[in-house]
């Protein structure tokens, strides 16, 4: 099966973003290899719950991009996250379920769902703000913040779980960036 990789036609341009779909895309080649070797269910079950954890995180750093400047189609972007979080579930109901998706199932929805709203959707937002000259002042904090607020929201009410793994890289991944960004 051949991979789904990054490559600059994806990059927005506002470095923190790309790394997200960077990541976001090598956690969905980790799923796609587990299928593919078919390791067990515990691994994919894994692999599965930390592309939940990493999209939740990626959308609230996205949308905390979006309303710092005050992006006009925020709330239809909004929605379109809450549509892709709801596949992801899916996902992982079908799997809880033993429902025979393919890897081929999973490429489809994983190809339709980051490369083509990156193309259709972020796109947009780079758009404006260039048109309107606008950029976020001290963007990565208030990634930071808006994260550990939607944590403590999923750890508090919902039925979500912060996994420890995922956590681990966004800190050490915001902690590196800093460092190079002192020096």
């Amino acid at each position: 099966m051949s991979k789904i990789a990054w490559n600059e036609s994806l990059s927005l341009g506002v470095a923190e973003l790309d790394k997200h779909h960077k990541e976001l895309l090598y956690i969905m080649s980790l799923l796609l290899d587990a299928l593919q070797y078919e390791q067990d269910e515990e691994a994919i079950s894994t692999i599965l719950s930390k592309l939940k954890e990493y999209t939740l995180f990626h959308f609230s750093a996205e949308e905390a991009f979006m309303k710092e400047i005050k992006y006009p189609e925020l709330n239809k972007h909004i929605a379109k996250h809450s549509e892709l979080k709801k596949k992801v579930k899916s996902f992982q109901y079908a799997r809880f379920c033993h429902e025979n998706l393919t890897p081929e199932d999973y490429k489809e929805f994983i190809s339709n769902w980051l490369i083509e709203h990156i193309f259709q959707y972020d796109f947009k937002i780079i758009k404006y703000m260039q048109e309107n000259k606008s950029s976020p002042k001290n963007f990565k904090d208030k990634v930071k913040a808006d994260w550990k607020k939607v944590k403590a929201k999923t750890e508090t009410g919902g039925n979500i779980k912060t996994d420890e793994k995922v956590e681990s890289a966004i800190k050490t991944d915001t902690n590196v960036k800093d460092e190079k960004e002192e020096s």
